[in-house]
């Protein structure tokens, strides 16, 4: 699947450096994604609808952490699903949630049905990895090194 939903572990929900940069850091780095990626969703093509810069992490579950590895452009569609529990719980706009259902399949090509597979599956990655403490790794991405680059570049210009 191009579009899938991302199984966070609930202890690290909200926990990004969208939340922990200084808002002028996170807003350069944003666009400086958005700028690389044309402004285009990288999972749908998509070039209309309002663009967000999604954090890529990788999981070990067996060390039980998880690991910044990069950015995506991405639509407020994808990214939305991308975070399909956080959506669920927070719009009260059902027509929205039908959206982004029509959304999934069709950017999956797929059935309404393979989405709730794909959820049941989701779920239960995310409780199971809900039940032990996953430590956030920033790798080259910690919050000091990035509003230290960010301080160094706008100092240059």
């Amino acid at each position: 699947m191009k579009l899938e939903i991302e199984p966070i572990p609930s202890q690290n929900w909200g926990i990004s450096l969208a939340h922990l940069l200084p808002k002028k850091v996170w807003d350069s780095l944003r666009r400086e994604v958005y700028e690389l990626s044309d402004y285009t969703c990288s999972i749908c093509g998509s070039t209309e609808r309002q663009l967000h810069c999604h954090e890529r992490w990788k999981y070990n579950d067996k060390r039980r952490y998880q690991i910044l590895v990069g950015f995506q452009c991405l639509c407020r569609y994808c990214h939305a699903i991308k975070h399909w529990g956080r959506t669920v719980a927070v719009t009260e706009d059902r027509e929205l949630l039908s959206v982004l259902v029509e959304h999934f399949c069709k950017v999956n090509n797929c059935s309404v049905g393979d989405l709730d597979s794909h959820r049941e599956k989701v779920s239960e990655i995310v409780r199971r990895r809900s039940r032990y403490n996953y430590k956030i790794r920033w790798g080259k991405f910690s919050p000091e090194e990035v509003t230290r680059i960010w301080i160094s570049t706008r100092d240059q210009k």
